[in-house]
């Protein structure tokens, strides 16, 4: 009887469980659209920026900026992850990516500078002993804005022309499809000009008020928080994405324990069953 009722306990407890996965799997759906809907929008934008800043530099040969240089200080490295967990192997892959980076890279933490944008990111960097670049965490939440990290991409685009920093690049996970995501990581300074972007230049000759040097400069802070903008909605989007995935797993595994528990209950309810009658049948021949 005590079996019984455990195992009862136990179905509930299962079923409780089962719930509450379905819905954040249907949440985690739910933002992945929208999320995916918001990257696909952004993209030209992010592209149409470098386009004109490319077309800008061709304009005059002798235009530069210091965040097209490079630079011999110390690199630096932003890991963007999440704030929440239930997400399966998303961070953790990431940190080891990065470990496994740096190891190849480097020979101690002092020779290198890390951003974190997440909760998760600024916890594995304080663990680890590195040099953080941000003093608090830096939220990731799900609608993302430029408020939550413009305090960031402007410490690092100043640390870079200031010299406190050099090669900067950015370590996250980039959306291929609902059941796929790559971990990757892209350059951000200094700002190289692609050949596919220098041949998609305009051949009209604008002019630039208040001048070039001046809008340049402009194109360079949009072209940093732009970038890295983009980059945190590929990573919201596959962190839905892989959350989806994570909770579907959980709800499945959940559903097929539950139907195994049942089945359990239902022989050990039989076995009771079948022994009290045999108590009832041995009480009768006793009569």
């Amino acid at each position: 009887m005590a079996e019984k009722k455990q195992i009862k306990e136990r179905i509930q407890a299962t079923n409780k469980t089962y719930q509450i996965t379905s819905a954040m799997n249907m949440v985690s759906t739910s933002k992945l659209k929208r999320s995916e809907k918001s990257l696909k929008t952004f993209r030209p934008i992010s592209d149409e920026i470098i386009r004109i800043m490319t077309s800008l530099l061709a304009s005059n040969d002798e235009l530069t900026h210091k965040a097209l240089l490079s630079s011999s200080s110390k690199p630096c490295y932003i890991i963007i992850a999440s704030d929440r967990g239930l997400i399966g192997n998303y961070n953790n892959a990431l940190f080891k990516f990065f470990e496994a980076y740096i190891a190849s890279h480097h020979k101690s933490n002092d020779d290198f500078m890390v951003a974190t944008i997440g909760f998760k990111a600024y916890m594995y960097a304080k663990k680890k002993k590195y040099n953080i670049v941000n003093q608090e965490s830096v939220n990731n939440r799900d609608d993302i804005l430029f408020t939550d990290f413009e305090d960031v991409s402007n410490s690092i685009l100043k640390m870079y022309l200031n010299d406190e920093i050099g090669k900067t690049t950015v370590f996250y996970s980039v959306f291929i499809n609902t059941l796929n995501s790559k971990i990757v990581r892209e350059h951000l300074l200094p700002i190289h000009i692609r050949e596919r972007d220098k041949n998609n230049i305009d051949s009209i000759n604008y002019t630039y008020e208040p001048g070039k040097e001046s809008v340049l400069d402009s194109m360079i802070n949009l072209y940093i928080n732009y970038s890295l903008y983009r980059i945190m909605l590929e990573a919201k989007t596959s962190e839905h994405a892989a959350r989806m995935n994570a909770m579907k797993n959980a709800k499945d595994n959940a559903k097929e324990i539950e139907e195994k528990l049942t089945l359990l209950y239902n022989h050990a309810r039989q076995n009771q069953i079948t022994t009290e009658l045999i108590d009832i049948i041995n009480g009768s021949n006793a009569v």
